[in-house]
């Protein structure tokens, strides 16, 4: 039986934070997706983010050292840029 047909339905799930990052769990992510931090709801990113290394179902661990202060997304975009999925807005000071 073949999935060609089927949808997938990625997602990110906020798991926690520390100091130095944010952790997610990732679900239904294609090859070449990557995580990062926007500065909006469709902005681009703001920083390096950290590449989802395992297609699928995995967890990562975003850093959050390079940002300026203020209202940030976690977001997941394909390899091509399009916008996956995103999660609340986090304040960094």
């Amino acid at each position: 039986m073949s999935n060609a047909g089927s949808c997938a339905d990625p997602r990110l799930n906020y798991t926690g934070q520390t100091l130095s990052g944010i952790g997610a769990d990732y679900l239904d992510m294609p090859d070449g997706a990557k995580s990062f931090f926007s500065t909006s709801r469709a902005g681009a990113p703001a920083g390096d983010g950290a590449q989802l290394y395992s297609r699928g179902s995995g967890h990562v661990s975003v850093p959050i050292g390079g940002p300026w202060p203020g209202d940030y997304y976690l977001a997941a975009d394909d390899a091509t840029g399009n916008r996956l999925d995103q999660i609340v807005a986090f304040y960094i000071n």
